[in-house]
């Protein structure tokens, strides 16, 4: 899909966020970006109109030098997540009805020896199927 951490990473990047992406990118490219990575829709149910509706996950990993940075520009992406006026739609294919986050903590260290602080922005999707 795809268009779910679109949206999350145009809010993010809304919220004054830079460096935001939805892969992750070499340490060369970009030194403390914020990686959005979107799972699979989750259907809970089809709709009389013929949309469907469902949650889909959007892991966030934020990438820091410093784990203490880390730490606090986590925590500060996902308040700001947490603040968006949700729904926000997407070319009208796909709208985030609403989002909370999970599991927000430490995820250790990448291959570059960057720190990684994490959460799972938990997103309810109305799609546009057919």
């Amino acid at each position: 899909m795809g268009a779910v951490s679109e949206l999350a990473a145009r809010a993010l990047t809304a919220c004054g966020f830079e460096c935001v992406f939805r892969s992750p990118v070499s340490a060369l490219f970009c030194a403390e970006p914020a990686v959005l990575t979107e799972g699979a829709f989750e259907r809970a149910a089809r709709l009389e109109d013929g949309r469907e509706r469902g949650i889909v996950i959007v892991d966030v990993l934020i990438c820091r030098d410093v784990s203490l940075d880390a730490e606090a520009a986590g925590l500060a992406a996902e308040r700001a997540l947490r603040a968006v006026a949700w729904p926000v739609d997407c070319d009208g294919f796909v709208r985030i009805a609403a989002a909370d986050t999970r599991g927000a903590g430490p995820r250790g260290r990448d291959g570059s020896g960057r720190w990684l602080w994490g959460f799972e922005l938990v997103c309810t999707v109305v799609r546009h199927v057919g």
